[in-house]
C-alpha cells in the first residue's frame, strides 16, 4: 500500500516537487565532491552570530493589458503596463535584520517590435517604454519577469563583491559573474538531476545536512539541503531545497560556501502560520516580498493610473 501525504505548500502555489522521473534533456550532472558517492555533510553551525548575509529577491506585477490597433490593416499588438521591484535583507543572526537597496521600476512593454509612451499622471505614476520583437500575447509579461531577474542578479553581484554571503531566490541563471560566490536557492524541484539510486537518498538528509556537491552543466555546482524534518503527514521532500554555486572559484571554495549556508539557512526556514510556502520560503525572503509589494503600491490605484494615462493620450491625439 502506498503512503499518502499532504503537501505543505498551499494549493495556489502548486507543489515544490514536480519530478516525474528520468527525463531526456536534463542538464549534465556528475558527482564531484565524494567521488562517485552521494554522501551527507553537516553544515558549519554557529551559536548566534553568523556571516553577514544578504537575501536577495524580487517581485513583479502586471497591472494593465494594453493594445495598439492599426485601423487600416486591422493589426493588433499587445503590451503590458507593470512594475517590478527587488531588494535585499541583511542579517547576521545577532542584530535585527533590515531591508536595503530597494529598487522599483514601472514599465510599459510593447510586443511586435512596437513602441509607444503613455504620459505620467498625478500621484507620481510614470512609466518607461520598452519594446520586444515578439508577437505572442504572453511575451510582454515574460519580459517584465526577465527584467526583474536581471535587476536581482546585478544586486546580488554587487552585495557579494562588497563582502556579503549572498543568497538569491532562484537559480543562478541571471547572475552574470562566474567569479563571485553568489548562491542560488531553488525551492521547486522540477527534474530528477541525479541517478535514481542517488535521488532516493536525498529525503534521508537531516536538518542542516546537505548532499555531496555535483556538477550541474558547465558552470555550476549544486547540492540538496534539508531545512526541517517533515511532519508525520508531509511528503519526504518537504523542507528540501537545492543550492547552486559557480564553479569558477574551485571545488574547495564551493564546499566552504555551501557548508556555511547549510549551517545558517535552517534557522531562517519559513513557518506555516506566516507563509503558505513554508518551510522552503525563507523568513527574510517572505518579509522582503511583502515589503516590495507594498512599495509597488495598491494594485487598483496602479490600474486606474494606467487608464488615466491612456485617456490623456487619447485626448491629446484627438486634439492633434
Amino acid at each position: 500500500m502506498m503512503a499518502v501525504f499532504v503537501e505543505d505548500w498551499q494549493t495556489q502555489y502548486a507543489s515544490p516537487y514536480l519530478v516525474q522521473g528520468d527525463e531526456e534533456g536534463a542538464p549534465q550532472t556528475a558527482l564531484t565532491e565524494d567521488g562517485d558517492q552521494l554522501l551527507s555533510h553537516a553544515g558549519k553551525r554557529s551559536e548566534v552570530k553568523h556571516d553577514r548575509m544578504a537575501f536577495v529577491d524580487g517581485v513583479r506585477r502586471g497591472e494593465a493589458i494594453l493594445y495598439q490597433h492599426e485601423p487600416v490593416t486591422g493589426k493588433v499588438a499587445q503590451g503590458v503596463a507593470g512594475s517590478h521591484a527587488c531588494g535585499a535583507v541583511i542579517a547576521d543572526g545577532e542584530l535585527r535584520p533590515f531591508f536595503t537597496d530597494e529598487q522599483v521600476q514601472r514599465l510599459v512593454i510593447w510586443g511586435s517590435g512596437l513602441t509607444g509612451e503613455i504620459p505620467p499622471v498625478k500621484g507620481g505614476w510614470q512609466w518607461l517604454s520598452r519594446s520586444i520583437d515578439d508577437s505572442s500575447p504572453e511575451a510582454p509579461l515574460a519580459e517584465l519577469q526577465q527584467r526583474m531577474r536581471h535587476r536581482e542578479g546585478l544586486l546580488a553581484e554587487r552585495l557579494c563583491a562588497e563582502g556579503h554571503l549572498v543568497i538569491i531566490d532562484g537559480p543562478l541563471s541571471y547572475v552574470r559573474s562566474r567569479d563571485l560566490p553568489v548562491v542560488g536557492y531553488v525551492k521547486t524541484h522540477s527534474r530528477q538531476l541525479l541517478s535514481a539510486d542517488n535521488h532516493i537518498k536525498i529525503p534521508r538528509l537531516r536538518p542542516g545536512e546537505r548532499t555531496s556537491l555535483f556538477r550541474l552543466g558547465k558552470d555550476r555546482y549544486s547540492c540538496y539541503l534539508r531545512l526541517t524534518l517533515p511532519t508525520d503527514i508531509s511528503g519526504p521532500w518537504a523542507g528540501i531545497v537545492r543550492m547552486e554555486v559557480p564553479q569558477s572559484a574551485g571545488l574547495r571554495e564551493a564546499i566552504d560556501v555551501v557548508d556555511r549556508m547549510a549551517g545558517i539557512l535552517p534557522r531562517y526556514a519559513g513557518v506555516a502560520y506566516r507563509d503558505p510556502r513554508a518551510p522552503q520560503n525563507l523568513q527574510p525572503v517572505g518579509a522582503l516580498e511583502s515589503h516590495l509589494r507594498h512599495l509597488l503600491g495598491d494594485r487598483g490605484l496602479a490600474y486606474r493610473a494606467v487608464r488615466e494615462a491612456v485617456m490623456a493620450l487619447t485626448a491629446r491625439e484627438v486634439k492633434a
